[in-house]
């Protein structure tokens, strides 16, 4: 696919590869130095790039059966889970050197663990906790026996990762990698196993500024959702249970299942709907902005139409699929309330302290500063790695070129098995691939390209809706005249579009940088009050407004402030492409 130009991120255009109904593309971060492979849903990838950044998104469709589409999804899911892997190997080395450092400088109890931050150290005599799992004597013993057993072992075993052993291979991104386990993921593992054991015996008290509470009565739960959520509950327990007993769950399963039952019984409890907020930490390349009191009403009312869906689907059956959608629901949720981008991950990730001393973490050898160092050379060396394993340049490597590099590396020769797919495009710079545009401009002239398909931005499609010619030639080009567009926090200023035609669009252009520079003088004068916030806007109106004097046209005007209802209908689809 290539998705047109406009001011902000990718403003020379952008590139990606649809498969089924996942959008494979990259984005760089500039926080960790990393060119992410990114995985989006198509729904979500539109209409951010359709719709908020106003794009025209041109899709080459290649003459592929069914097992071929299929083997081609299942090798850019495997290029995406070798970086989600190097990715959690360098956070685990990072964990083990933090981790480390504050074992020698503050002691152990200074650690916090992820997962434990919706818990005091106070405890709770009134919890239901321990009706809900009426432990037997005999099974009381075994839970204890497990606990004096880990308490007695204060070695901590190794998992294959210590001094000597060498870093994962990142010598190429097709090469799969085992998940790095070092000294203090188990450690945390055991903690947390170890907490969910003493916590259904001896509950403490729950920190419910963690807990997200929706009041009124439509958050209220019906008669038929209690009875639901008391069968979900009831299963939670006796799957907790089996994994306590029997000590076959990994550590964020159980913590999944204790904090799920929490939730549920405090919903039930409280009538009203309440889930575990979660730390927003993955990787996004959405862009964050202030919205209006008239927009969040809106969009307020939208995600209320949205919950009664999602509660229907919810209370329909009990089955982990079903939690995940509702808790990435209600986390969507939580990320609009708290104006925060939201990020995958399936984890409730509030760090805290254990609040029942545990002597396996209290009894460790004093670290020393040669470990610490051992650790930090591990951490720096395989960052390093990665970054050059998926490393950017806006010409050598973009978002265009290395697509094709990935896809020349996966299948040399154009083909999937005796299938040739496309006539494969060279990553390098000589072949000018590097400009999304020249790219799309050679899939369109390709003889494997089976079928052309435009999704026009969502300025396009309100523009057709329009009869009267001097109101899309005039009015809407104009923009203190336009009724489509509205100013908002991703733009800077303007006067007039110059995306529809190209015999003008100099002298437009010409206005706008003559715009541009009236806006900057203001903004001198204003810089003492607003940080020299309108100085930065009226650069950036004669940056985009220079390549109109040429003929080119990149900015084409953000759309984040638009409610469902202002979508056209030929926005939406059956089926995805």
């Amino acid at each position: 696919m290539y998705i047109d130009s406009n001011s902000g991120q990718s403003s020379g255009g952008h590139s990606a590869l649809l498969l089924g109904d996942r959008v494979y593309h990259l984005q760089y971060s500039f926080e960790d130095r990393i060119f992410h492979i990114v995985r989006d849903h198509w729904e979500d990838f539109r209409f951010q790039y359709g719709v908020v950044e106003n794009r025209n998104i041109e899709l080459y469709e290649w003459n592929l059966s069914e097992r071929a589409k299929q083997t081609l999804r299942q090798k850019w899911n495997e290029l995406y889970l070798v970086q989600e892997t190097h990715i959690q190997n360098q956070r685990n080395l990072q964990e083990a050197l933090e981790w480390n450092e504050s074992l020698s400088i503050n002691g152990p109890f200074q650690n916090t663990i992820s997962g434990l931050g919706y818990f005091t150290n106070l405890a709770d005599p009134n919890s239901v906790i321990p009706k809900l799992f009426r432990f037997q004597t005999h099974e009381i013993e075994i839970i204890s026996k497990t606990l004096k057993r880990w308490e007695q072992n204060t070695s901590v075993a190794s998992d294959g990762f210590d001094e000597g052993t060498p870093l994962p291979d990142t010598s190429s991104p097709l090469r799969l990698v085992s998940t790095i386990q070092t000294k203090t993921n188990h450690r945390i593992q055991r903690e947390r196993k170890h907490f969910v054991r003493h916590f259904l015996q001896n509950p403490v008290q729950l920190y419910e500024q963690a807990f997200v509470k929706l009041e009124g009565d439509f958050f209220s739960l019906t008669h038929d959702e209690v009875i639901a959520w008391e069968g979900h509950l009831k299963q939670l327990v006796g799957e907790l249970r089996i994994c306590v007993l029997k000590n076959e769950c990994f550590d964020w399963e159980e913590m999944s299942l204790l904090l799920r039952i929490l939730y549920i019984q405090k919903s039930i409890q409280e009538g009203q709907i309440v889930f575990p907020k979660k730390n927003f930490t993955g990787f996004s390349y959405f862009e964050s902005i202030e919205l209006p009191i008239s927009v969040l009403n809106t969009k307020q009312k939208e995600y209320e139409s949205l919950f009664i869906e999602k509660r229907n689907d919810f209370k329909k059956e009990y089955h982990p699929i079903s939690f995940y959608n509702w808790e990435s629901f209600l986390s969507r949720y939580q990320s609009f309330m708290e104006r925060k981008q939201f990020t995958e991950g399936i984890e409730f990730n509030l760090v805290g302290h254990n609040p029942y001393r545990y002597s396996v973490v209290n009894s460790l050898d004093t670290i020393h500063n040669t470990e610490i160092n051992q650790r930090r050379k591990e951490w720096e060396t395989y960052t390093k790695q990665i970054q050059t394993l998926y490393s950017y340049h806006l010409v050598l490597q973009n978002c265009t070129n290395e697509l094709f590099f990935y896809l020349n590396l996966l299948f040399p020769e154009g083909k999937i098995g005796e299938e040739t797919f496309w006539d494969p495009l060279t990553h390098r710079v000589y072949g000018l691939n590097f400009v999304p545009s020249i790219a799309a401009m050679k899939f369109s002239s390709s003889p494997y390209t089976k079928e052309y398909k435009l999704y026009p931005s969502y300025r396009n499609l309100k523009r057709k809706q329009i009869k009267d010619w001097k109101e899309i030639h005039f009015k809407e080009r104009f923009v203190p005249t336009s009724i489509i567009y509205r100013p908002n926090p991703m733009d800077h200023s303007f006067l007039f579009f110059t995306e529809e035609s190209i015999w003008n669009r100099p002298i437009l252009g010409f206005a706008n940088l003559l715009w541009g520079v009236g806006y900057i003088g203001v903004g001198i004068v204003k810089a003492p009050f607003d940080g020299g916030k309108d100085v930065s806007k009226g650069t950036d109106t004669i940056f985009y407004s220079v390549p109109e004097l040429f003929f080119f046209n990149i900015r084409k005007g953000h759309f984040p402030l638009i409610a469902a209802d202002e979508i056209p209908e030929e926005y939406y689809e059956k089926e995805t492409p």
